[in-house]
């Protein structure tokens, strides 16, 4: 996996060098090669890179008005999924007797977004910059009543007073392999343990010196950076099975990864070509059956 992400970054270094060598070309004028760096489109580099699919965020409690799309493909991904058991010792067992408790789920996921331009940078930075605002929650302020009393308190040096009023939740998206399993169109709800941003150096930077019109700094960018997290979702639904051994956890093809139907009849088939495997005794069949070697 990151032998075909190292080739992709590669990939897009040369659209963005080759279309740095066109500008400097093409013009006697010195100019900054940063801005607009290739005449691709965004689209057309990135189609191009394996694993690309569009991360979608919206926050149901902080940010309520935001459905956040990130450009990005993915570097990793691993989803843990722990039951939790209390192993009671009695006298005369040798085997102690376990008690199920819950099973937990937590999911690590690695990405990387490519910055075709200045515009294009500011872009995923300033999305970057919703995601980490939205990993703080909601106040409400409280204690005066009337504007009076508002001003009464702010004399006092006691107001605001404000209390948390709503935890940083999270819907996210990305692809069949984060979604509701319920409604695979709808991101899977939860919250962010930890998010990590790194600005991937060994790419280099696109810059812009000048000023604009509002009088705001000059801007720096890697051409690459690199984004993590962790993430523990609140399943939407009962996760388990009722007592005809049917999973009550909406469409059982969708729980964790959306899937696309099997066909009954070959799976019938497969069925029936694994039993005989294990009646004869052969393993090795059994493998090349589930696994279609």
């Amino acid at each position: 996996m990151l032998d075909s992400v190292n080739k992709n970054i590669a990939k897009f270094n040369k659209f963005v060098n080759e279309a740095n060598r066109n500008a400097i070309e093409g013009s006697q004028a010195e100019q900054n090669v940063s801005i607009d760096t290739t005449g691709r489109d965004v689209a057309e580099i990135r189609n191009q890179l394996e694993a690309f699919a569009n991360l979608i965020m919206t926050f149901p409690v902080t940010d309520r008005d935001t459905r956040l799309v990130l450009p990005a493909f993915i570097t990793s991904h691993s989803d843990s999924f722990s039951p939790g058991w209390n192993p009671q010792q009695v006298y005369g067992r040798a085997d102690p007797i376990p008690i199920y408790r819950n099973t937990t789920r937590a999911i690590s996921l690695g990405f990387k977004i490519p910055n075709r331009d200045i515009a294009d940078a500011n872009a995923n930075f300033a999305a970057l910059g919703t995601i980490i605002k939205n990993l703080y929650p909601v106040y409400k302020s409280f204690g005066s009543a009337n504007i009076a009393g508002a001003f009464r308190d702010a004399a006092s040096g006691l107001s605001p007073n404000q209390v948390i009023a709503g935890a940083p939740l999270v819907r996210i998206k990305y692809a069949n392999l984060l979604c509701n399993s319920s409604n695979p169109s709808v991101g899977l709800l939860g919250y962010i343990t930890n998010l990590s941003v790194t600005m991937d150096t060994d790419n280099g930077f696109l810059m812009d010196s000048s000023l604009n019109t509002e009088g705001e700094e000059p801007v720096m960018f890697p051409r690459m950076v690199n984004f993590s997290f962790s993430f523990s979702p609140l399943h939407e639904h009962k996760l388990g099975w009722g007592p005809d051994s049917n999973w009550l956890g909406g469409e059982r093809k969708n729980f964790p990864y959306a899937t696309r139907k099997v066909n009954s009849q070959a799976k019938e088939t497969q069925n029936l070509n694994v039993n005989g495997a294990v009646a004869d005794g052969n393993a090795s069949a059994v493998i090349n059956n589930l696994f279609e070697f």
